[in-house]
C-alpha cells in the first residue's frame, strides 16, 4: 500500500503556491509579505512626518537643527522612507531590515527610555518601549528569512533561473 500521495495531499495546504510556480510560495510567503506591508506604513508616514516637520524634528535632536540635529534628522528621513519603499517591494529586505533593527533601538533608547521618564509619563513610554521591542523582533523575523516569494528579489531570483 503506497500512501505517499495521500500524505502530500492533505498538506496541500501548507503551500498552496507550489502548483503555481511559487516555490516556497504558501503560508510563509504570504505572512512575509503580510509582515512587510505591515511594517512599511509605520515608518512611511515617521519619516514623511519628519520632512512636514523638519525643523522640530531636528530641534529634538542631539546638536538641535542648524547642526548635528539637522543631518540626524536627514537620515532618520532617508532611513525610514528607504527602508519602507525596500520592505514593500522586497528588494534588499534583509539590509532594510537589519537598518531598522538598528535604527529603531537607537530610537527606542533615545525616545522611550522608560526609565528615566517623568511619572506621569513611564506608562506610556514603557508602552511604546516594549511596542519597539516587539519591531525589532519582526525585523529580525525579515532579516533572517529574506523578502519571501512575493517580492521583487523572488522574482528576479526566477528570471535569472530561467
Amino acid at each position: 500500500m503506497h500512501h505517499g500521495r495521500a500524505k502530500h495531499a492533505g498538506r496541500r495546504w501548507l503551500n498552496p503556491g507550489a502548483g503555481l510556480g511559487f516555490a516556497g510560495g504558501g503560508p510563509q510567503g504570504l505572512v512575509l509579505l503580510l509582515a512587510r506591508l505591515l511594517l512599511a506604513p509605520l515608518f512611511m508616514y515617521s519619516g514623511i512626518g519628519k520632512i512636514l516637520a523638519f525643523g522640530l524634528t531636528a530641534s529634538r535632536l542631539p546638536g538641535g537643527e542648524g547642526g548635528f540635529g539637522s543631518l540626524m534628522a536627514a537620515g532618520s528621513i532617508a532611513v525610514e522612507l528607504g527602508c519602507s519603499i525596500a520592505l514593500i517591494l522586497g528588494v534588499w529586505t534583509r539590509w532594510a531590515a537589519l537598518i531598522l533593527i538598528a535604527f529603531t533601538i537607537a530610537a527606542t533608547l533615545m525616545f522611550h527610555n522608560f526609565w528615566a521618564s517623568p511619572a506621569p509619563q513611564v506608562q506610556s513610554q514603557t508602552i511604546n518601549f516594549l511596542k519597539n521591542l516587539g519591531l525589532i523582533g519582526a525585523f529580525a523575523m525579515i532579516a533572517v528569512f529574506g523578502a519571501g516569494t512575493y517580492s521583487l528579489e523572488a522574482r528576479w531570483r526566477r528570471s535569472k533561473s530561467q
